[in-house]
This record gives C-alpha cells, sequence and structure tokens, in this order.
C-alpha cells in the first residue's frame, strides 16, 4: 500500500498528488488525531485500545491502557503541547493496521521539562467493524525528523 502524507504537512503543489482515503484509512487517522490529543487520553486509551493492549515506553519498559492511562492522569504529568507533526507511514488490509508518526511533545515529569520530538508507531486490529490500538512503541524524544525523507 503507497504511503501517506498527512495533509498538513504537504505544500500547495503537493496537494495536486494527495488522493483521497479509504474509509479505514480515515477511520485510523482519526484514532491517530485523537491519540496525539492528550487532553483525551485518560479516557481514550481504555476505550480505543484492546484488552491485551501493550504499549513500550523509551525505557524499554512496557504498560498496559489502564497503566499509561494513570500516567497521564498523575500529578507528576504536566502536558503543555502534544502536536502531531507528520504521518510517515499508514497501511492497512482489511483487519489489521500500522502507522508511524512524529508528535511533538512539551511536557514536564516531575518538574523535569521535555521537549520532544518522538515517533511512534501503532498497530491497529479492527474487532468487530471498530479499529482498535493493539500495541504502542514510542521512540526516545531526540528523534531527527529528516531521516524518514
Amino acid at each position: 500500500m503507497p504511503q501517506i502524507t498527512h495533509p498538513d504537512s504537504l505544500s500547495c503543489s503537493d496537494h495536486i498528488h494527495f488522493r483521497k482515503l479509504s474509509s479505514d484509512s480515515q477511520q485510523l487517522e482519526a484514532l491517530i488525531q485523537s491519540f496525539a490529543d492528550r487532553s483525551q487520553n485518560k479516557t481514550f486509551l481504555l476505550a480505543n485500545t484492546t484488552n491485551d493492549f501493550l504499549a513500550i515506553r523509551p525505557s524499554c519498559n512496557p504498560i498496559i491502557a489502564k497503566g499509561l492511562a494513570g500516567m497521564y492522569d498523575s500529578d507528576d504529568l504536566v502536558i503543555e503541547l502534544s502536536e502531531l507533526v507528520k504521518i510517515h507511514r499508514l497501511e492497512a488490509d482489511s483487519d489489521w493496521g500500522f502507522t508511524a508518526f512524529t508528535l511533538k511533545e512539551v511536557f514536564s515529569y516531575k518538574g523535569d521539562l521535555n521537549n520532544d520530538l518522538s515517533i511512534y508507531s501503532l498497530i491497529f486490529k479492527k474487532i468487530d467493524g471498530i479499529w482498535k490500538i493493539v500495541w504502542m512503541q514510542r521512540s526516545q524524544g531526540t528523534t531527527d525528523i529528516s531521516t524518514w525523507d
């Protein structure tokens, strides 16, 4: 399946080459957008992940959805900015999908300021006609986005 570039990352001349997204791709892109909106993560993760969801943090430590949602709800974490920079890849077949995207994140954790540009990888699974996130992995916050070009 061809690479899909996020419309916000395109110049005016690039829009000529942008193709219409399939219904599944639109649903997956909506999940990515909602995932990037950290104000929703307290409820979003639990509602949009599978029961066996696992996230691998930059420390390489796994965490389940309830634990990750708890981190977002903690007073230790203060999120100032979470912004989708670019969707690098988005592929799907009838019941599985994959994406890699970059988020710009500014946050404090236990008082330490982080200004991160991170790559996320998500695997999606369609269950009873509804796309859910089954796996997530986040890179460290020192990503060189030019390596994707």
